[in-house]
């Protein structure tokens, strides 16, 4: 489990995070929305512990993240973040990286190390480019080459910055299939959507920020029954049916539901 306690960030005169607290379950998907500048991010490089000028109290599996040394943090925890390197190296060697917090003093990786490195790069339907440069991979593949790193480095806790960020539909569902194997597994996974539908129905909390505060947090139901869909992102929700009869939500803008 993740939890921050009353976890505030101040960046100058500027107060971006004010005492917020967060909970993040094992075996669920938890989604952060909120508005550009609501303070996602940042509380996703306090979890990360990228950003360490926090205070409050942020914990893991009830051990105080601060303090864990490097190695054992990056044992816990992964992040993906929003804008993702392109770096010269094979797929192969990016997946490896995932490795790094569990190798020895030599530094190498064993055979259980490039098995585990094998299976990431099947997992995330990656393993037809790994000796690709990842410098020459689209946005949807190299996406998918951060995945197979992340399954790698196998954490209990995973935090994602708009993973879905420019990709196709295609593309989206694939990584949402690998959000759901990793729900399946039991990890903690914290994700910052966009899309208010797929986030709805991937998410079994949904957490809302504006202006730096926790202003919801809830089920998906209980966001749509709420008047945060109004107040902060100015739509609303409607039911539709599609000619099957299925039901899915559509987020309206409100000058065009009067």
């Amino acid at each position: 489990m993740l939890e921050a306690r009353k976890v505030s960030l101040r960046l100058g005169a500027k107060s971006i995070l004010r005492d917020v607290d967060f909970k993040a379950e094992p075996g669920q998907i938890t989604v952060l929305l909120g508005r550009n500048g609501s303070g996602k991010t940042s509380l996703m490089r306090c979890l990360a512990q990228t950003q360490t000028r926090w205070s409050g109290e942020i914990l893991i599996e009830g051990q105080s993240l601060r303090k864990l040394d490097a190695k054992t943090r990056a044992q816990r925890i992964a992040l993906m973040p929003q804008v993702l390197p392109r770096p010269p190296i094979t797929v192969r060697t990016l997946t490896a990286f995932g490795r790094q917090p569990y190798l020895g003093m030599s530094g190498r990786l064993s055979e259980a190390d490039e098995q585990r490195v094998d299976s990431a790069l099947k997992q995330a339907a990656i393993a037809g480019h790994a000796e690709d440069l990842v410098c020459h991979c689209s946005g949807g593949e190299r996406q998918l080459a951060y995945f197979s790193l992340l399954l790698a480095q196998d954490t209990p806790v995973v935090l994602l910055d708009e993973p879905t960020a420019s990709l196709d539909m295609e593309y989206r569902q694939v990584v949402y299939a690998l959000l759901r194997q990793m729900k399946a597994a039991g990890k903690t996974v914290v994700l910052i959507l966009h899309e208010l539908a797929d986030a709805l129905e991937l998410a079994d909390q949904v957490c809302v920020m504006d202006r730096g505060e926790m202003v919801f947090t809830g089920t998906a139901s209980a966001f749509l029954s709420s008047r945060i869909p109004q107040s902060i992102f100015g739509v609303c929700p409607k039911t539709v049916r599609d000619e099957k009869g299925s039901e899915y939500i559509l987020f309206a803008p409100l000058d065009q539901t009067k």
